[in-house]
């Protein structure tokens, strides 16, 4: 004897579903990241200095290696 499978009879899910725990997992480790990181750093680049908060170098590093990494073309 086979069951068959029909979507309308599953159980309705209660709370989050594992991706949006894992969301909201990144979103407490980010912030938790950007509180410790408060203080001021002198950034220089090329022939520019200018003061920034460590968070947010990093966040902004970030940005540029994923569009690197992005618009480079290759798939692993």
């Amino acid at each position: 004897m086979m069951l068959s499978y029909h979507p309308e009879q599953r159980k309705p899910r209660k709370g989050p579903a594992p991706k949006q725990w894992a969301a909201i997992a990144l979103v407490i480790v980010a912030l938790v990241f950007i509180l410790q990181n408060l203080t001021f750093v002198r950034v220089e680049f090329f022939l520019i200095h200018s003061t920034a908060p460590l968070w947010l170098i990093l966040l902004i590093t970030l940005a540029v290696g994923y569009a690197i990494g992005r618009f480079s073309g290759r798939r692993g």
